[in-house]
């Protein structure tokens, strides 16, 4: 047993470092290539704005294209630096961070989704190291991504509440279920669930939404006395 928690100690450990390696690498994205390419993109559109006459029609489209392909460049960046290290969760704090990612998985599925945020809880009641929120905060983004990606869902809600000395979340989704016990095997997304929840000492269950269609993603975090 106590090998065992060693081992789990560990890897916390080697999980800690490894987010703090995530963090300067979004950092560095940030400070150096997301900086020189917001450069180039401005060279660019003082190009554009020079008058018509000073460059061909085929010169103009091409720094149109550079133009647009910076700006798309920067977003994904900006998407990566984000799932690198969730600035929410320095900025807004865990329940706010969660609001967040819900929203914006909302808005960037295609159909969108309709979010559905509650909690019963109040920050300062989230007795949890900032290792234990991060772990949760991946847990419940990946839920997010399932949904986004493989649901067919058309709404989407996360609630949070407290249990005794427990956290739950509870992500539900409106959409094609779980079709077999496969799902739960086979995909690296809840694989990393898993593993993450291992690591805090979370419980993770997955079960059928009440009436006809919908999965529930629970997650019981055990926190520590006040």
């Amino acid at each position: 047993m106590d090998t065992q928690r060693d081992l789990i100690e560990g890897l916390l450990q080697f999980v800690t470092l490894t987010e703090g390696e995530r963090k300067l690498l979004a950092a560095d994205l940030h400070d150096q290539t997301l900086s020189d390419l917001r450069q180039t993109a401005r060279v660019a559109r003082k190009l554009l704005d020079l008058p018509s006459y000073t460059m061909s029609t085929e010169v103009r489209r091409g720094l149109e294209l550079i133009v647009a392909t910076l700006d798309a460049t920067m977003n994904e960046i900006r998407r990566a630096m984000e799932n690198l290290s969730p600035s929410a969760l320095d900025t807004l704090g865990f329940l706010p961070a969660i609001e967040s990612c819900i929203e914006h998985t909302a808005q960037t599925c295609d159909p969108r989704l309709v979010p559905r945020f509650a909690s019963y809880v109040k920050e300062e009641q989230v007795k949890l190291s900032d290792i234990e929120k991060l772990m949760l905060y991946r847990i419940v983004q990946e839920a997010l991504n399932n949904i986004a990606k493989h649901a067919l869902a058309s709404q989407v809600e996360v609630l949070i509440i407290k249990i005794g000395d427990e956290l739950l979340i509870r992500v539900v989704d409106d959409g094609r279920g779980i079709t077999t016990s496969a799902d739960l095997r086979m995909s690296r997304g809840i694989e990393n669930m898993r593993y993450r929840a291992r690591l805090i000492g979370a419980h993770l269950t997955w079960l059928r939404a009440t009436g006809q269609k919908g999965t529930v993603v629970e997650v019981r975090m055990p926190m520590s006395s006040p």
